[in-house]
């Protein structure tokens, strides 16, 4: 696994969303994302699986992640992930998260994702550094 660079995650410690870039096509479209960060350098999202922007991932995973309001930026593809799949850093900082979509607890969140309605999707890297 890659992590996300350093800065990036540096900028994003504070805030609430981050702005994710996927591709359709030839074109590009970026959507405001609540997230979730943890060791070692790896950004969680939760959606709606069906979602438009889930269709546009099954095609093509990668993604640009933005800090709003600067120039950082940085490379990765998502990668959808199961309850079983996380450690306990991940765990903790998914629910602190997603607490208000849901996900308040380890049982809920095995629920949301059990039931197919939501996903919930890891973005690494695409390589070591890959930021802008």
């Amino acid at each position: 696994m890659n992590p996300l660079p350093a800065g990036l995650l540096a900028l994003l410690e504070d805030r609430d969303e981050v702005l994710v870039t996927s591709r359709d096509g030839s074109r590009t479209i970026a959507v405001p994302m609540a997230f979730a960060m943890a060791p070692p350098g790896v950004v969680y999202l939760l959606t709606s699986a069906f979602s438009r922007k889930v269709g546009r991932w099954a095609r093509d995973p990668w993604v640009r992640l933005s800090v709003p309001g600067t120039a950082a930026s940085a490379e990765g593809t998502v990668r959808p992930v199961t309850v079983t799949e996380l450690d306990a850093a991940a765990r903790r900082a998914i629910l602190e998260a997603f607490a208000a979509a849901g996900a308040a607890t380890s049982e809920s969140l095995t629920q949301l994702l059990e039931t197919g309605a939501h996903l919930l999707l890891r973005v690494e890297a695409t390589a070591p550094g890959s930021a802008t």
